[in-house]
């Protein structure tokens, strides 16, 4: 057998990481190795001072070494890396967690095959260590900063949308209500074959208006909607309580036969929810961002049983499903991940990603989406914080601003923090490191407690003055707060009111399926997304007069999808019709007296459904306002004419205005 070179650790590390730079022998003279391996190789993945060089320390691009199969004896390693030989399909590891095929607008889910390779387990982000840290004040150049993105919402489809039943179509598509009835068909039919339940698109539409519907009017049991004492007669109206019932029972979102169980290569634990959740991702991220975005938890409160239940104590709620959202100022998600334990997982990490630890890679994984070289603002709190994900947001173009925990700054030149707890309240001190030509500053306030700040793009100065009660002089005094402090109260609490509107109004209904209370939390979050959508059209259109609360929006929506189908009142009547609806009592004399009203009060005129022009072979005067013509034009819903000709459109004035 002929001899093999066998190459050693060290000379591995001089081929790798020791190959001097191209140039003439006097600038060989000046060669530096130290600054040869932080200016190719990121310092926060690799650490050029450890002694003990291992070849696992490489960014995940080089542990893979692709091998054609005639080469495999021309090396020979002591100790061996991983060598992945192609065969003739090419094995991609670097596969997603979700594969969407997107026929429709609804991806529809299958989850990926990884065959099982021996591949060493990825080291630990490594902090950075070598940091200098000096006392001086953070300077930037304000065009280095500046907001290059744009935030304004495009005419085309946005100013299209009117009633709140078209902004919450834009998010919950008709496509995705195809697919969920599709499924829940199969679903009926796996169960069993010879009662096969079909759900129509009409039935589950008003399906979620009852659900809705349910988040504003409250009572203990979800049956006592149909009670005689305390019915409600837009939800009894809708559908009965056994087809209630029936829909509630066999609502399905996937398919259950390309289920790969657990503890098998390619299972997704939210493969029930899966296609729900990047379907409406997919919908939120089409709407333009906004310049600040926060990143933070939120917890889906239950109490049922399951594995991926958490218990969070600072929460009002404790148990429940924790999401991490990226929201925006307004309150508005436009990214969700549910925590399921394998996001974090090395194989549905980018090729581009470094591993920054598990706290870091979910704003990693959330940022994704937004446009990078734009300076957009992410704030997040100290779970999250640290160098190395700082540098790599200021990398790609996305300024970043966070509380941090004093331990993940190594070396920093900060006051100690026992004895800058003695100083007067409102003191702060600042100092600033370059990393990789990015400037951070760390600042450190003391109010109650002490606070420290990491940012990219502000420091201490300019400072401004916030209101405090003094214990001692018994008012409300000013004390000196660093910039930083008040741009992250300002624009950090985008998740939290995100969580206050939908915690105001949100559906309790109960399930023994735990991806059924998801679903309630994903659909009460697009409410949400939709009536903050319609409040951002109104403002850009100068029409704020018209916008509405999210009590209102949540009626409004829940009435309309609860009438899908229905072109006249189902309400039962006897006797002659009643005409209060074109009618006012005035009290203010001895005897009441009727006024007729040119304007007709209805609630359902702006609700978009089953509204058309009907031609009559009476003429009556037209109800609309301030309108003196006769017409034979009546809507068929509304029961009221209306002009309707080429010198007067008062049937479209009348339901949109």
């Amino acid at each position: 057998m002929a001899s093999k070179n066998i190459l050693q650790d060290d000379e591995i590390e001089d081929l790798l990481f020791l190959t001097p730079p191209e140039g003439s022998e006097d600038e060989l003279e000046n060669f530096n190795i130290d600054e040869l391996v932080c200016e190719n190789y990121d310092t926060d993945t690799y650490d050029h001072n450890d002694d003990n060089v291992d070849i696992i320390d490489l960014p995940d691009v080089d542990q893979n070494i692709f091998i054609p199969n005639n080469d495999l004896d021309s090396i020979e390693l002591e100790n061996p890396i991983v060598i992945v030989v192609p065969n003739s399909e090419s094995l991609n590891l670097r596969q997603p967690l979700v594969n969407s095929t997107t026929t429709s607008e609804v991806s529809v889910v299958h989850t990926p095959t990884v065959e099982k390779i021996n591949t060493p387990k990825r080291t630990k982000f490594r902090e950075i260590k070598s940091v200098i840290w000096k006392k001086r004040p953070f300077q930037i150049s304000p065009d280095e900063i500046k907001f290059k993105g744009d935030t304004s919402l495009p005419q085309d489809p946005f100013f299209d949308l009117e009633s709140p039943l078209d902004f919450f179509n834009y998010f919950f598509s008709s496509d995705l209500i195809k697919h969920i009835c599709e499924e829940s068909l199969r679903y009926s039919l796996q169960k069993n074959v010879n009662k096969p339940f079909e759900v129509t698109e009409t039935d589950l539409k008003r399906y979620l208006g009852i659900c809705i519907m349910t988040s504003i009017c409250i009572v203990p049991d979800i049956r006592q909607y149909w009670s005689e004492n305390l019915e409600n007669n837009v939800i009894k109206n809708t559908m009965t309580v056994n087809n209630f019932e029936k829909i509630r029972q066999f609502l399905h979102f996937c398919n259950n036969d390309i289920y790969i169980p657990r503890g098998q290569p390619g299972h997704d634990r939210l493969f029930r929810i899966r296609t729900v959740l990047e379907t409406l991702k997919k919908r939120f991220q089409t709407i333009p961002l906004e310049e600040s975005l926060s990143v933070d938890e939120q917890l889906c409160a239950t109490k049922g049983r399951h594995f991926m239940k958490q218990y969070m104590p600072m929460k009002p709620h404790k148990w429940g499903y924790k999401l991490f959202i990226l929201a925006s100022v307004s309150g508005f998600a436009y990214n969700i991940e549910i925590y399921s334990g394998q996001e974090n997982d090395p194989q549905y990490r980018l090729t581009n990603e470094p591993d920054l630890g598990a706290s870091a890679n979910i704003v990693v994984r959330l940022c994704r989406t937004i446009p990078t070289n734009k300076n957009y603002v992410v704030y997040f709190d100290n779970y999250y914080t640290s160098l190395g994900l700082l540098v790599y947001l200021k990398n790609i173009g996305i300024l970043s601003l966070g509380t941090v925990r004093r331990n993940r700054l190594k070396q920093v030149k900060l006051p100690n923090e026992k004895e800058f707890m003695k100083s007067e309240r409102g003191s702060s001190a600042e100092c600033i490191t370059k990393i990789q030509n990015n400037i951070l500053s760390a600042v450190v306030w003391k109010d109650n407690r002490l606070v420290t700040l990491l940012s990219t793009f502000v420091g201490e100065q300019p400072k401004s003055e916030v209101l405090r009660f003094s214990k001692t002089q018994k008012k409300s005094v000013n004390v000196p707060c660093p910039s930083a402090v008040t741009i992250y109260n300002k624009h950090m609490g985008g998740v939290d009111l995100l969580d206050a509107n939908i915690g105001r109004y949100k559906i309790r209904m109960r399930s023994r399926k735990w991806y059924m209370r998801l679903f309630y939390h994903l659909l009460d979050t697009c409410v949400v997304n939709a009536w903050i959508l319609q409040k951002r059209v109104l403002t850009q259109k100068n029409e704020n007069d018209k916008i509405i609360t999210l009590a209102k929006f949540r009626e409004v929506l829940a009435v309309t999808l609860c009438q899908t189908g229905k072109n006249v009142d189902v309400t039962p009547t006897r006797g002659r019709p009643c005409k209060k609806a074109n009618m006012v009592y005035m009290t203010d004399r001895k005897k009441p007296r009727v006024v007729h009203t040119s304007t007709i009060i209805n609630r359902e005129r702006y609700d978009c459904v089953s509204h058309w022009p009907v031609w009559n072979t009476t003429r009556q005067r037209c109800r609309y306002t301030n309108c003196k013509g006769f017409t034979y034009v009546n809507c068929s819903k509304c029961k009221t004419f209306m002009c309707f000709n080429k010198n007067n459109s008062c049937f479209v004035s009348y339901h949109t205005n």
